[in-house]
């Protein structure tokens, strides 16, 4: 049961494109809560591009403490009903140039001022989080729970690209894949498609990613 609530959590992160960002207000210290846009790692770990100007950022290179609440209720009538989960631990700034290249996949617009002076991508070290899958379905978890499993991180990293590019000539959605799943952005939606088990090398993963995507139709847009 642990397994399969740690694997929706994950998914859940992998899916998000924009979250509510907590920090430590740098003049008060009272929390002080913004949205941002979001995209994940290899390892799963949460990935943002801000600029210094923002007070958020301001509040971070005075404490790097942070909190993540990604939430999945979007037009529920019952949000209580939707999944929701909260991330804590750190944001900091990265320089990994996968982190720009899977970002930016995620958010395309953004390569417009990714290289502006004040903007810098940040990673989320995450310590703990707190899991809602549904009304009265509560589960802390701890930071392994959110890592990519079964996956060399550093394999990944590097021959990530490369394999995503030939996926792309046939789905051009395709955004990334890890050791558990595809991602896929089609018509302003973000879609995570499972694999039905992790995988342990990239190109497993692109095997399994080719697989599930042969049997995927972006849904029109309304």
């Amino acid at each position: 049961m642990q397994n399969d609530v740690s694997m929706s959590a994950r998914h859940m992160v992998r899916r998000a494109l924009k979250g509510a960002l907590a920090t430590l207000d740098a003049e008060t210290g009272a929390p002080y809560a913004s949205m941002v846009i979001l995209a994940t790692d290899v390892s799963g770990a949460p990935l943002t591009l801000i600029s210094t100007l923002a007070r958020h950022t301001r509040n971070l290179t005075a404490s790097s403490a942070a909190s993540i609440l990604i939430d999945t209720s979007n037009a529920l009538g019952d949000a209580e009903s939707g999944g929701r989960i909260s991330l804590m631990g750190k944001l900091v700034p990265t320089s990994d140039v996968n982190a720009r290249t899977r970002f930016l996949a995620r958010h395309v617009s953004a390569a417009g001022y990714a290289d502006f002076a004040d903007f810098g991508f940040y990673r989320f070290e995450i310590a703990s989080a707190h899991f809602i899958e549904s009304f009265g379905r509560i589960v802390p978890l701890p930071a392994s729970a959110l890592g990519a499993p079964n996956s060399d991180l550093a394999a990944f990293a590097k021959a990530e690209p490369k394999l995503v590019t030939e996926l792309q000539r046939h789905w051009p959605f395709v955004t990334g894949f890890d050791s558990e799943g595809v991602d896929v952005l089609a018509n302003h939606q973000s879609i995570r498609l499972p694999f039905a088990g992790a995988a342990t090398t990239p190109d497993e993963a692109k095997t399994a990613a080719a697989n599930c995507l042969a049997d995927y139709q972006p849904t029109p847009s309304a």
